[in-house]
């Protein structure tokens, strides 16, 4: 034993002797421990990384070799190590790297603590002063601004170019740019550029933006979508705690709680025009979040923001997004002021999937600020005038003109678009995309569009099957006049429907619009408490492809309607319309909406002349199209819409008179990291007495598919009411749950939550005139139910379903509380609860 004792002694001693064992602390010139530097052995890879205090310590076979220690922004030092080598202490000299040199850094393996990590003694400072830095800083300011947002098609690759250009291949390639990779090629089809003075006041918390040119080119005009994908780069500040895009919270980098969803590493400084800058990476957590991973740079001293890059993490998974960029850059005065120079922002957009190798739409937006002035006051007055837009060439300027400006020249992707956009495979991919978005299908030739699709084929009791053609006049989104319309046959009723409506934009400044239409269709009516503008009926409840139960609950209108609206400002309108309704049941065998007029006679049908006068309140929202028809984006806005609706009795045959207000408010609150709430509460109260179809039908929702602010385990007219209120929230985890749940996460759902009610009731005149009626009639009538109890659903759903890039389903498990239904002989039992299935895009 003791032999082999000795032995096994005298095996590891010699093993020991064979490892050199390598110690040593970095350190800077102000003695300062520096972690993350690089400490390898020349010709291996052999070597370790400092730790937080600068230290580090490896075994090696070698018995010599020769140390290199590298840190970007530091001279590489070298040092021959020997058995003889104890400790190391090292001093790193600062060196001349330039800031944008390409640096590959990685996510660390070992989670630091928020205190240990070196990141956020600087973090720290950056966020006491984030609020004091900038422009804020001086009471006025001025700048000029050059936006830029340039559309095109990128991964091409020269097979794709040779069937656009044929002929011209071998000249147009050599103007073709490169994709980011280097390797395929990229195709613009559409540039804007914009010139503008921005003017602002900190004292009155005040800015103004006169737009001075703006030129554009390409085929970004034939639809909105382009507006709204260009938007998704809007109001990205990165000083916020949260930054919204695609209706989503992100947190920002910069986030006081960003060490609650990033890992930080200060990877290392460099000296650029005397100031010393700090370098940060940050990385998401968890890959799932809503999140972003880049690098900013920060001053010394001042600690400021001097550069920005950071992309959306593909984990986020939005759909159609393959990838989102983001570069700002700012100049430091003073050491305290900051101020910007340019934001650049590029997004990938994709159809099915997020692969590399598939052909995507890239939009560029870049922001170039330029002739700060800062401290020389203007009149206050000057500050609160602003300078809208509104009309497509209201700041053409000449070729003279951008020939003086100091700005990048882009004249050779303006040459390129020209040619480009008159080439049939690109006028088919973007018409796709518009059709994909709007649901319409371009007929150029006839300026007209057809759609939209998803309303072509429908089902319900009175009509059976039910195809549906719809149309309107398309030359650009622009459009001053517009036509639209649909024709209708329903193959059991063996009837036509049809529907026209003229829009006419009377003025620009101010903008008033004009429209008129007719209709002659089949309408569930109730299945919405409020609406302005929207002449033609387009309810879900006759529009559904597939519904439970059955329902008879459909009306016959034949409406004549008008509307003059006057824009106060963008998103604040104040509208009157003027309709003349003729409204009976679509089918007299099966339901009666008949009542009893001042003299006891039975009567079915109702001739409704009314007037409305309604104010449309929308601040913040984004709002597209100089035309007579406008979209607004899906940006975080709240929104007040109130109605005053009066009824004539006796001119034009009207048969009711009455007054109705109605409110509605809904307010979308972004809660961070843990995500959106979506509120919406509505009310409303009825004066006078009048048949049902002129009540509040509580909406509900007989389709498999979940329509926003209806109840979905309510049948029609369960609840007529001539009073009510009720509240939808929507509660939008954007993934805060899920993707904390080891195995789900991988999945990369979402949940939410819902919660409806509703509160009503009905007065015993309004319920006399129709309650009488069951047993003089061979039909059923609706009984007047009103939700005097408060009536409510809940539920519970996951999002974010689907496959690839195409994530916009979502399956609701929806529960209801416990009420009466109405005992009709033609109704169906209301379910106590229901799976349902929503389609929402993001974009």
């Amino acid at each position: 034993m003791r032999f082999k004792f000795f032995i096994l002694s005298i095996l590891l001693g010699l093993t020991a002797n064979a490892q050199l064992i390598v110690k040593g602390k970095v350190v800077d010139e102000f003695d300062n421990p520096m972690p993350f530097v690089n400490v390898f052995i020349q010709g291996t890879t052999t070597g370790t990384t400092t730790d937080d205090d600068g230290r580090f310590a490896f075994r090696t076979k070698k018995r010599k070799g020769v140390l290199e220690i590298s840190f970007v922004g530091f001279q590489t030092q070298t040092i021959t190590i020997t058995p003889k080598t104890k400790f190391l202490n090292i001093v790193l000299k600062e060196g001349s790297d330039i800031l944008d040199e390409v640096i590959l850094v990685t996510k660390p393996k070992k989670r630091l603590k928020k205190k240990e990590n070196p990141a956020y003694k600087i973090l720290k400072e950056v966020w006491k002063r984030k609020r004091k830095n900038g422009i804020d800083l001086v009471d006025h300011y001025q700048f000029k601004k050059h936006t830029a947002i340039e559309i095109g098609l990128n991964n091409l690759d020269t097979a794709f170019i040779k069937q656009i250009f044929k002929k011209d291949y071998k000249e147009t390639i050599k103007e073709v740019k490169y994709d980011t990779d280097g390797i395929n090629y990229y195709i613009p089809i559409y540039i804007n550029e914009q010139i503008a003075k921005v003017y602002g006041n900190n004292k009155n918390n005040d800015e103004r933006e006169d737009i001075e040119a703006e030129k554009s080119e390409g085929l970004g005009a034939q639809g909105f979508v382009f507006d709204r994908m260009s938007r998704t780069f809007q109001n990205v500040d990165v000083f916020r705690n949260n930054i919204t895009l695609l209706r989503k919270s992100f947190v920002s980098p910069l986030s006081t709680d960003g060490f609650a969803t990033y890992d930080y590493v200060l990877y290392d400084s460099v000296v650029q025009n005397n100031t010393k800058l700090y370098n940060i990476y940050f990385f998401p957590i968890r890959d799932q979040d809503l999140a972003f991973k880049g690098n900013f740079w920060i001053a010394d001293k001042a600690y400021t923001l001097k550069k920005l890059r950071m992309e959306v993490v593909k984990g986020a998974n939005l759909n159609f997004v393959r990838g989102l960029t983001f570069e700002k850059e700012f100049e430091v005065r003073n050491d305290s002021i900051y101020i910007p120079t340019k934001n650049a922002y590029e997004g990938d957009f994709t159809f099915l999937d997020k692969n590399e190798a598939n052909k995507g739409l890239t939009i560029k937006k870049t922001i170039n600020y330029s002739d700060y002035v800062l401290d020389k006051p203007l009149a206050d007055d000057f500050y609160k005038g602003q300078i809208q837009k509104i009309r497509p060439d209201q700041y053409f300027r000449s070729d003279e003109y951008w020939a003086k400006q100091d700005i990048e020249d882009n004249q050779d992707t303006y040459k390129l678009i020209s040619s480009v956009k008159g080439k049939k495979q690109i006028k088919r991919l973007t018409g796709f995309i518009n059709t994909i978005s709007s649901g319409f299908v371009n007929l150029p030739f006839l300026n007209m569009q057809v759609g939209p699709f998803w309303t072509a084929f429908a089902s319900n009791e009175v009509e059976g099957f039910r195809t549906r053609l719809g149309f309107r006049t398309f030359n650009t989104k622009d459009d001053r006049f517009r036509l639209s319309g649909h024709l209708a046959y329903g193959f059991k009723d063996k009837g036509l429907k049809y529907g026209l409506e003229a829009q006419y934009l009377l003025s620009y400044e101010p903008r008033i619009s004009t429209s008129v239409a007719y209709q002659n269709d089949i309408e569930q009516l109730g299945s919405a408490l409020l609406n302005t503008t929207q002449l033609l009926g387009r309810t879900f409840g006759s529009t559904a492809l597939f519904s439970r139960g059955n329902n008879f609950f459909l009306s016959k209108v034949e409406k004549y309607a008008s509307n003059f609206d006057y824009a106060v400002h963008n998103n604040f309108h104040i509208g009157f319309n003027f309709s003349h309704s003729r409204i009976q049941s679509a089918s007299p065998e099966n339901f009666s909406a008949s009542y009893l007029d001042d003299l006891g006679n039975l009567q079915s049908k109702v001739v409704d002349v009314a007037s409305d006068v309604y104010l449309t309140f929308t601040p913040g929202r984004f709002v597209y199209g100089l035309g007579v028809e406008q979209r607004f984006g899906r940006n975080v806005f709240p929104s007040i819409v109130i109605n005053y609706r009066h009824g004539y009795k006796g001119f034009l045959n009207g048969t009711h008179e009455y007054d109705k207000i109605q409110i509605k408010y809904n307010q979308p609150i972004l809660l961070g990291k843990f995500g959106l709430l979506d509120t919406t509460i509505e009310g409303g109260k009825v004066f006078g007495t009048v048949p049902s179809s002129l009540l509040n039908a509580v909406p509900a929702n007989q389709s498999f598919s979940l329509v926003p602010n209806t109840f979905s385990l309510l049948n029609f007219y369960d609840f007529v009411t001539d009073q009510y209120v009720s509240t939808h929230f929507e509660h939008h985890f954007n993934g805060f749950i899920l993707n904390r749940i080891p195995l789900l996460r991988k999945l990369k759902l979402r949940s939410l939550a819902t919660f409806r009610a509703a509160y009503g009731s009905i007065s015993d005149e309004n319920r006399a005139i129709n309650d009488g009626l069951r047993n003089a009639s061979n039909t059923e009538n609706i009984l007047y139910n009103a939700p005097n109890q408060v009536y409510y659903e809940y539920g519970f759903g996951v999002e974010n379903i689907g496959y690839g890039n195409l994530r916009f389903l979502r399956i609701d498990a929806i529960w209801r509380s416990n009420y009466t239904p109405p005992s009709n002989s033609i109704a169906v039992p209301t379910p106590k609860f229901a799976i349902r299935i929503g389609i929402r895009p993001d974009l």
